[in-house]
């Protein structure tokens, strides 16, 4: 029998950015993370985690859609992506 678990979902796309603040020609903040993006039935999640600790990560959504910032409920969606993340993340957080 095959013990290992198998995910209900994983990422459509993840992305590697850098957001740096500028202010008179000195940096002022850098922002090094992933973005893990997460779709299904059209509803979207996204997770972040910043690489001075990659053991933690925060979800944001689900969304009606990718390009929206209308909360839905769909629970099975959530679980899904929690335990995604719980998997690879020390702690995960909700925004």
């Amino acid at each position: 029998m095959d013990e290992r678990q198998t995910d209900a979902i994983t990422p459509c796309e993840i992305e590697h950015k850098v957001d740096e603040i500028w202010h008179d020609g000195q940096l002022q903040q850098y922002y090094n993370f992933l973005d893990y993006h997460f779709e299904r039935d059209g509803s979207y999640s996204r997770a972040r985690s910043y690489a001075d600790d990659f053991r933690e990560v925060t979800l944001f959504g689900p969304f009606e859609g990718r390009a929206s910032t209308r909360i839905v409920c769909r629970p099975d969606f959530e679980r899904d992506i929690l335990t995604y993340l719980e998997r690879r993340f020390l702690k995960v957080s909700r925004l």
